[in-house]
């Protein structure tokens, strides 16, 4: 078992013994770690500012032959059961993880909730012609899946932040379907102009797509708490709060239909 912790720069946090940092975009910014998304042979390293945590995703998918189960977390954000409890001693064990996986595909965030449809949620970040791209391609290339898509859009719970772990069977065939439609997409998307956000598409997209290919296949995910390195105690319990009585402090842009 290896859980990979995704990062860009060098960091101090302490990690439990079968995590291990993979550093991201290495082929741009040189190499802090001993592990970098451009190791291997096969990367996708260079496409980090448009893939963001996925360059490491695919490493992991393409070159790591040794561990039976796998996970990706990143360097600011850990599993743990209970959001109060934010010591690295804390974050999800080989037990654990060993356990929950006899009995669910995925172990992942919650089902978030949010106060719009996951398809405003994209217009705030992606432009609406590169998500009518993504819906063509998946109905070219997995037909199959368009209702769900369909259904996930329109619907206002998906998880987040790319992060999971599972066997390395499941991370392999979620990772060979996510990539065919990203390859087959990239034929078409045109970034010219675009700021350094908006160039995070496929990073965007994917986290959407995880929630179709779960529901799809109806796959069963195991959810836990994520915390965030260094937040405070006060600001948990505020958040905890305001989940229980639906208080959302969010504004979504306008649908983005320029270039």
């Amino acid at each position: 078992m290896k859980i990979y912790v995704v990062t860009h720069k060098k960091v101090n946090n302490k990690i439990p013994e079968n995590y291990s940092f993979i550093q991201v975009n290495a082929i741009k910014n040189g190499k802090n770690y001993d592990l970098t998304d451009a190791d291997y042979e096969d990367n996708i390293s260079l496409k980090n500012p448009y893939y963001c945590e996925l360059t490491a995703a695919y490493s992991i998918w393409k070159n790591d032959k040794e561990n039976d189960v796998v996970g990706l977390v990143h360097y600011r954000r850990f599993f743990v059961k209970n959001r109060l409890f934010t010591s690295y001693k804390h974050y999800l064990s080989e037990k654990q993880i060993t356990k929950d996986l006899k009995n669910y595909d995925f172990i992942s965030t919650k089902l978030y909730m949010i106060p719009c449809t996951n398809k405003e949620h994209l217009m705030d970040s992606v432009y609406e012609k590169d998500y009518d791209y993504l819906r063509e391609t998946i109905s070219n290339v997995y037909n199959e899946y368009l209702e769900t898509f369909d259904e996930v859009m329109k619907d206002n719970k998906t998880y987040l932040l790319n992060m999971f772990i599972t066997k390395k069977e499941n991370w392999d065939k979620y990772y060979e379907w996510l990539f065919r439609i990203f390859d087959s997409m990239e034929q078409k998307v045109d970034m010219t102009g675009y700021s350094d956000r908006e160039k995070r598409l496929y990073g965007f997209l994917s986290e959407r797509l995880f929630t179709v290919y779960v529901l799809h296949n109806s796959l069963k995910v195991k959810s836990y708490p994520c915390i965030i390195v260094g937040e405070s105690k006060i600001k948990i319990l505020r958040q905890k709060i305001a989940r229980k009585f639906k208080v959302f402090h969010y504004n979504f842009q306008s649908k983005r239909t320029k270039k």
